[in-house]
C-alpha cells in the first residue's frame, strides 16, 4: 500500500510539475535568445509616433505574451483615435474651399446680372488661386512627411534583416537566411534612396504641372500629367510583381534545401552518436523549434510595427482624398470648372502617394509573411 501511494504521488508530481518546468525552461531560453539576437533593440528603430502607439496597445518589445494579448477592440480604438487626430487638417481645408466656392458662385451670379463675360473667367482664375493657396501647402508638407515615413520604414526593415538572418541561421536555415538577407537589404536600400532622392522632388514637380494645367487653360499639360500618372502605376505594379515572384522562388528553393539539411543533421546525430544519439536528435529538434518560435515572435512584431508605421500616412491620404472628392462634387454643382480641375489634379497626386506607400508596405509585409510561411516560422 505504501509503495502504491508513493508511486501515485510521484506520478502526480510528474504530471503537474514537469509541464511547468518545461514551460519555464522554454521561456528562459526564449528570453536568452532574444537578448543575444538583438531583437530587444528593434523598438528603438521605430519612429516615435509608432513606439507610442505600440505602447498604448501594451507592446513594449518583442514579447510573445504581449503580442498575443492584443484585442481587435484595442486596434480599432487606436485607428479611430488616429483618424480623429488627422482629420482636423482636411476639415479646415474643406471649410475654406467651400467658402471660396460660395464666393465664386456669388460672383458668377453677379456676372449674369451685369452681363460681363470676362468676369466669369477672372472669378474662376482667382478662385482657383485661392483654393491652391489653401490646399497645396498642406499637400506639399504631406509629401515630405510621407517621404520621411517611408525612409523610417526602410530603416526599420534594415534593422530587422540582420536579426532575422541570425535567427534563421540558428534555426538551421542557412540558405533561406542568405536569400532573405540579400533580397531584403537590396529592397531596404532601394526604398530608402528612392524616398529621399526621387519621391519628394518628383511628386512636387507633378503637383506643380497639374496645378499649372488646371489654373491656366491655355497651357495644356493634362496629357503629360495623365501619362505620368499611368506610368508610375505601371512601374510600381511591375516592381512589386518582380520582387514578390523573386522572393517566393528563392524562398521555396531555399526552404527545400534547408529542410533536407536539417533532416540529414538529425539522421547523423541519431545514427552515429552511441547510446544517446536519438535523445540528442530530439533535443536538437526542440532547440530548433524554440528558435523558430522566436522568429515567429519577431516576425509578428515586424508586421504589427510596419502596419502602424504606414497607418497614419494612409489615413491622412484617404481623408484628404475623401475631402477633395466632396469639394469636387460641390464645385460641379456650382459649375466652377477651374476649381474642380485643380482639385482633381491634387487628387491624382494623392493617388500616386497612396500607391507608393502601399507598395512599400507590401514589401515589408510580403517579405515577412513569406519568411515565416516558407521558412517554417512556427514549425
Amino acid at each position: 500500500m505504501k509503495r502504491t501511494v508513493c508511486l501515485l504521488l510521484l506520478l502526480f508530481l510528474a504530471l503537474f510539475c514537469a509541464p511547468c518546468a518545461y514551460a519555464e525552461g522554454v521561456e528562459d531560453f526564449y528570453s536568452e535568445q532574444m537578448q543575444q539576437s538583438g531583437a530587444e533593440d528593434l523598438p528603438d528603430s521605430l519612429p516615435q509616433e509608432t513606439r507610442e502607439t505600440l505602447e498604448s496597445l501594451g507592446i513594449n518589445g518583442v514579447d510573445w505574451q504581449a503580442l498575443t494579448s492584443i484585442t481587435p477592440e484595442s486596434i480599432f480604438s487606436e485607428i479611430g483615435g488616429m483618424a480623429a487626430e488627422h482629420s482636423q487638417g482636411p476639415l479646415h481645408a474643406a471649410a475654406s474651399v467651400v467658402a471660396v466656392m460660395l464666393l465664386c458662385a456669388l460672383c458668377s451670379g453677379m456676372k449674369l446680372s451685369f452681363g460681363d463675360k470676362q468676369l466669369g473667367s477672372v472669378v474662376g482664375m482667382v478662385g482657383a488661386l485661392c483654393v491652391c493657396a489653401v490646399v497645396v501647402a498642406p499637400i506639399v508638407s504631406f509629401i515630405q512627411q510621407t517621404a520621411d515615413i517611408i525612409q523610417a520604414a526602410a530603416g526599420f526593415l534594415l534593422a530587422c534583416v540582420p536579426v532575422l538572418t541570425g535567427i534563421m541561421l540558428a534555426a538551421g536555415q542557412p540558405v533561406s537566411s542568405g536569400s532573405y538577407h540579400l533580397l531584403m537589404m537590396a529592397a531596404g536600400n532601394v526604398i530608402s534612396i528612392v524616398s529621399a532622392g526621387v519621391l519628394v522632388p518628383l511628386l512636387n514637380i507633378f503637383l506643380a504641372l497639374s496645378i499649372v494645367s488646371a489654373v491656366s487653360p491655355g497651357v495644356n499639360l493634362g496629357g503629360i500629367c495623365d501619362a505620368f500618372h499611368k506610368v508610375v502605376k505601371w512601374i510600381l505594379g511591375l516592381c512589386m510583381t518582380v520582387f514578390t515572384g523573386l522572393l517566393t522562388v528563392h524562398s521555396i528553393v531555399a526552404s527545400s534545401l534547408d529542410g533536407t539539411a536539417a533532416k540529414a543533421a538529425k539522421f547523423v546525430v541519431s545514427s552515429f552518436v552511441p547510446v544517446v544519439g536519438s535523445a540528442l536528435g530530439e533535443a536538437l529538434q526542440t532547440v530548433t523549434g524554440c528558435v523558430k518560435m522566436l522568429k515567429s515572435g519577431i516576425g509578428a512584431f515586424g508586421l504589427l510595427a510596419g502596419a502602424f508605421i504606414f497607418l497614419p500616412v494612409i489615413l491622412q491620404c484617404l481623408l484628404w482624398m475623401v475631402t477633395l472628392a466632396a469639394c469636387e462634387g460641390i464645385g460641379d454643382i456650382f459649375e466652377l470648372k477651374e476649381i474642380t480641375s485643380l482639385l482633381k489634379a491634387v487628387s491624382k497626386a494623392l493617388q500616386i502617394i497612396l500607391a507608393i506607400v502601399l507598395c512599400c508596405m507590401t514589401v515589408l509585409t510580403v517579405s515577412t509573411v513569406i519568411m515565416l510561411a516558407i521558412g517554417g516560422g512556427g514549425n
